[in-house]
């Protein structure tokens, strides 16, 4: 498999492309047929007709100066092609060198990334679908507009003429469709059975085009929607979001933050699917519907929550999941689990193979993965939009007394932490941290003499713990070693 450097090039609302050769004429001579060297080729590319199209209704293709495609040749070699011609048209002119090998075939890939390579399989592998992508109104981020192409034609170079048409460019993902009727700082959807939707996918190419994708083992299971110019918002409107194809084992949420720095609160709308078996499949378009609390046609749920500004790298939660107040002891979670349940040991634990010495069959020593997936993170899952757990380094953040003062208390007669900001112009901002105790196996141990508090982090010597903060009225402490099994509180966080 051979590295190549591709060349950017960003397109303005994208539909299904679809390219053909428009052959220019070049010197050879007979004792150079069929010659082996470089040939300067002109490709034009058009859109294809609207049965097909996955942009909304009325958007049309039009390219920009510095647009570009890659060809491979047949020696898997990129070839680099720039718009020479129809910049702000609907149709392009792509020119560039193909080198010729006795090339069987030749493939494509829109738009360039520097880590792709192919393979004589034709898989194109290191391509990768931005896990954030930038909010296109009446369409989709044109990063997002991953598109590939083969021709088995290549052959039919001759001495006079060139016939390296390239056929159809399709549409390597799926696509999610939401209006919304105000405007909102992110819009994230989420594959609840840990379905890697973005980030890292590999295409096999056949002879019609596209036969598999396949997502890396650390692709993203969440997307985002975010707006153009950071600090500012998501307009009310149509929009879409490129996710890569396949089947949701246990469907999806999907969610709308708006952030309130005045009140200081996060209100979210989300819609969960938890339907099993939801196919997204390449280039259609699934609609989600209108945002609006109480719609017929899609079940949306409005949820507010406040937060606290401690002058950290991250906004905390005032209150736990699961609870409405500072005070509220909330929910129990084993770590990697979304929901309460009565049992809390090795035998129920969602990611344990009980039959084979509690081993763990995700976040392991094998997978790489280290924070918990959005999938698997009890924040992200019951609050959605962009609430979550806190890493390791943002939970040391606030462990550290440099940063924070903890203080044992009493808040409206429950006991728990008083975690006050030391950061300059912040030191009026706390958050509380009831003291709620913790499940194990059938127990229920809700004292009030004692917490713990879960991170997104998996332990570092061994994969059946992971990091969490403990604390009573004589001790506090920051651990690496919290049995994954066990239901300890979660206090949600937001960048």
């Amino acid at each position: 498999m051979k590295q190549f450097k591709l060349y950017s090039g960003m397109a303005a609302v994208c539909a299904m492309l679809m390219f053909a050769s428009c052959g220019n004429d070049i010197e050879l001579t007979e004792a150079q047929a069929p010659a082996k060297g470089e040939y300067k080729v002109t490709f034009t590319a058009s859109q294809e007709g609207s049965a097909t199209r996955t942009a909304v209704d009325g958007a049309n293709v039009v390219w920009q100066t510095g647009d570009a495609i890659t060809v491979f040749d047949g020696a898997g070699v990129a070839c680099p092609f720039e718009l020479a011609k129809g910049a702000g048209t609907t149709l392009g002119e792509f020119q560039g060198t193909i080198t010729v090998t006795e090339p069987k075939s030749y493939c494509a890939v829109y738009p360039a990334m520097e880590s792709a390579t192919i393979d004589s399989d034709y898989g194109i592998s290191g391509l990768s679908l931005p896990v954030e992508q930038v909010a296109t109104p009446n369409g989709f981020d044109p990063l997002a507009a991953i598109m590939t192409a083969r021709n088995d034609n290549a052959d039919k170079i001759t001495s006079t003429s060139e016939d390296l048409s390239l056929g159809t460019f399709k549409h390597v993902c799926a696509f999610v469709k939401v209006t919304t009727t105000e405007d909102y700082d992110k819009i994230t959807f989420t594959a609840k059975g840990g379905e890697g939707i973005a980030g890292g996918f590999t295409v096999t190419l056949d002879e019609n085009g596209i036969s598999t994708v396949t997502p890396a083992a650390d692709a993203s299971t969440t997307v985002s929607l975010v707006p153009v110019i950071e600090g500012t918002k998501i307009a009310a409107g149509t929009y879409l979001i490129a996710i890569l194809p396949g089947v949701l084992e246990k469907g999806f949420t999907m969610s709308c933050s708006s952030i309130d720095k005045e009140t200081s609160t996060v209100t979210t709308m989300v819609r969960s699917f938890n339907q099993s078996t939801v196919a997204f499949s390449r280039r259609n378009v699934v609609n989600m519907g209108t945002v609006e609390e109480g719609a017929t046609a899609a079940v949306w749920t409005k949820v507010t929550q406040q937060y606290v500004d401690l002058g950290l790298s991250v906004k905390w939660a005032t209150c736990n999941v699961g609870a409405t107040i500072p005070e509220g002891n909330g929910d129990y979670y084993a770590w990697g689990e979304t929901s309460m349940k009565d049992d809390y040991s090795w035998g129920t634990y969602k990611w344990c193979d009980a039959n084979n010495n509690n081993s763990m069959t995700k976040y392991n020593d094998f997978d790489g993965k280290s924070i918990l997936d959005a999938c698997d993170d009890a924040a992200h899952i019951n609050w959605g939009g962009a609430w979550r757990m806190p890493t390791n380094a943002e939970m040391e953040e606030l462990y550290n007394t440099e940063n924070c003062k903890w203080e044992w208390t009493s808040q409206n007669n429950v006991n728990g932490y008083k975690v006050t900001s030391l950061k300059d112009g912040y030191t009026d901002k706390f958050i509380f941290l009831p003291a709620a105790g913790f499940r194990s196996d059938t127990g229920y141990n809700p004292d009030d003499s004692y917490g713990l508090y879960w991170s997104a982090s998996l332990g570092e010597s061994d994969p059946n713990y992971a990091w969490y903060v403990t604390f009573s009225s004589s001790y506090l402490i920051y651990r690496n070693d919290g049995s994954r099994y066990c239901g300890f509180s979660v206090r949600p966080v937001f960048q």
